[in-house]
């Protein structure tokens, strides 16, 4: 079977060096000299990461000659026109890509595991972005021979490991499937008459048959939610990671995913409820995601320039709905208690209240900033910035609740989205929201449209949660709340060095900055203990020395209450009948 006339070979001979070796070939290089670029971002992360960075050692030839390469920018070459007889001859392009990064947005490899998406992989020929491609996946060399691959890419024929030939329909649809290979756990579940695999990389000791069992019910619960399912068959790629390693990345028929092995259930052990919820509704998050963002897409990112930034002030909908949806879907499924949801929603209301940079970004600022500011946090982000994940999620919820007093649903204009944009080839324009949950629902919403998109209001969940028997009060800070409550800072974990210092506090006033070190109180050794015995002491001043870079400092700071905020959501002893009901309807419903 003959590759495309574009085609990809793979090597990953010394997986020690993290070095993939690739060779592109083009069947009908451009006469002119051929221009050849990689992405500076992939979909699915708004931050631009210049790939291009990792490519290592690139030269070209043809018909056995060899020709000049001249860089143009930073993510872009100009291969040299050839005349004469070898100009009829395939182009040939060869290079190696440092892999070394465990996240799920770039590639890594070492004699553990090799993975890769293609935005870091394969170079895009210029002028034949829509042009059908394959790749061929070749095996390593002992001791690795036995790895397997798992993707979704199309085979078209591959041994029984998965080595052998690939191939896409065209640039944007190959570096849509990430390539998991090792030594790999899989488990086979079908959802809904559909093939679906778990295939889990790295040291773990994991129950595949409770995760898959659980996977199952997420998965029916959200084709039945859309009333289909938009592939043939999906595969989610985990890699179990040491504690601080977590996150994924969406694609349109499987998932990249990375958490702590420590999540994970084993047979015949307790495991952490809590962790392991947080894992499932990962992995629900990026499978809802197969419909919204994949699917259902803003305009922008129709036939995205993968060279530049893709602005777009709809990821509020568009990550927002979606965290708002994953955790809700866990409920519905039987998978969490309505209890252990309402502790879940408590923690992101309190995390919300308790980030004044609310109160300074719009929601639809922050999405069009992703990619200067929700990637690159610093020390001053908790003071200037809100996360469209976090306050799109709580801004869902009030439309939802707000749509459902009315006799509508959130998930009215889900569905509407879906059989509206899914097939038709339309795409969700900039400003078109809420002119939909208008036409579907009869409900403008303008004044949660007016305060909590574009202003930086508050959404009034206190009032709404009421009305479904819910009760949001704010308890007393804890212990655990002391250094943020009376001081105005954060310190790390365990430590006496400062993350944060908020605006407008005490310690703000004294002239702490993140960073700084405290070394003492009161002419006493500090730690993150003592600071907080202190506290419970309710002294009225306190002089601190600290380190900030190499010099020793001193400050006095008043300590005053700065009125932390939070939230503590129970059902109400005295709800109504109708109430009840409401509540009952909203979080089971299908």
């Amino acid at each position: 079977m003959k590759p495309h006339a574009i085609h990809y070979e793979v090597r990953m001979d010394a997986p020690q060096s993290h070095l993939f070796a690739v060779d592109c070939h083009i069947a009908d290089p451009d006469p002119q000299g051929q221009q050849l670029t990689l992405p500076a971002w992939l979909p699915g992360s708004y931050l631009v990461r210049d790939f291009a960075r990792h490519i290592v050692k690139l030269s070209a030839s043809q018909g056995g000659q060899a020709l000049a390469v001249r860089k143009l920018d930073k993510s872009r070459w100009q291969v040299e026109a050839l005349a004469g007889a070898n100009s009829k001859q395939p182009l040939i392009i060869s290079y190696q890509v440092y892999a070394y990064d465990l996240s799920v947005r770039t590639a890594y490899l070492d004699h553990t595991r090799a993975y890769f998406n293609g935005s870091s992989l394969f170079l895009q020929v210029e002028g034949q972005q829509e042009q059908p491609v394959s790749v061929t996946l070749h095996k390593p060399g002992k001791p690795y021979a036995h790895w397997q691959v798992a993707t979704t890419l199309p085979a078209r024929k591959v041994d029984k490991q998965g080595y052998g030939l690939y191939s896409a329909e065209n640039y944007l649809s190959l570096i849509d499937f990430p390539v998991e290979i090792g030594e790999l756990a899989i488990a086979e579940f079908k959802a809904m008459g559909v093939p679906h695999r778990l295939i889990v990389s790295g040291r773990h000791r994991a129950d595949l048959k409770t995760i898959s069992r659980d996977l199952k019910r997420i998965c029916e619960h959200h084709i039945r939610f859309f009333g289909e399912a938009p592939f043939q068959r999906y595969d989610f790629l985990l890699y179990a990671a040491a504690d601080n390693q977590y996150g994924g990345l969406e694609h349109c028929d499987s998932t990249s995913l990375i958490c702590p092995r420590s999540w994970l259930p084993v047979k015949g052990e307790q495991h952490d409820t809590s962790n392991y919820q947080d894992f499932l509704g990962l992995c629900s998050h990026e499978y809802f995601h197969a419909w919204h963002v994949k699917r259902i897409r803003p305009k922008i990112f129709g036939q995205p320039d993968l060279s530049r930034e893709a602005y777009t002030r709809l990821l509020w909908v568009f990550e927002g709905f979606t965290a708002y949806y994953d955790t809700l879907a866990l409920v519905r499924c039987g998978l969490m208690s309505e209890q252990e949801y309402l502790a879940a929603l408590d923690k992101d209301i309190t995390r919300y209240l308790r980030t004044p940079g609310r109160q300074i970004q719009p929601l639809e600022d922050s999405s069009f900033d992703t990619w200067i500011k929700l990637y690159k946090p610093d020390e001053n982000t908790p003071n200037s910035q809100i996360s469209y994940y976090l306050k799109g999620s709580l801004v869902a919820l009030a439309m939802d609740l707000s749509l459902r007093l009315k006799g509508k649903s959130l998930d009215m204009v889900m569905h509407a989205l879906w059989q509206r944009y899914s097939n038709s080839g339309l795409l969700v324009e900039e400003d078109s929201m809420q002119a939909l949950i208008a036409e579907v629902c009869g409900q403008k919403l303008a004044t949660l449209f007016r305060d909590c998109v574009q202003g930086v209001g508050d959404p009034p969940l206190k009032t709404l949660l009421a009305k479904f028997g819910l009760e949001l009060s704010t308890p007393k800070p804890g212990e655990a709340d002391l250094v943020r409550q009376q001081l105005g800072l954060q310190l790390a974990a365990d430590d006496t060095r400062i993350s944060h210092v908020f605006s407008g506090s005490a310690a703000e006033q004294a002239g702490l900055a993140a960073g700084d070190v405290i070394i003492a109180h009161d002419e006493l050794k500090a730690s993150a203990k003592s600071l907080k015995q202190l506290l419970k002491r309710q002294p009225g001043k306190i002089k601190l020395h600290y380190f900030r870079r190499d010099e020793l400092l001193s400050t006095t700071l008043q300590v005053r209450d700065h009125a932390l905020e939070g939230s503590k959501l129970s059902i109400k002893q005295a709800a109504s009948a109708k109430q009840q009901q409401l509540r009952q309807h909203w979080l089971g419903a299908n």
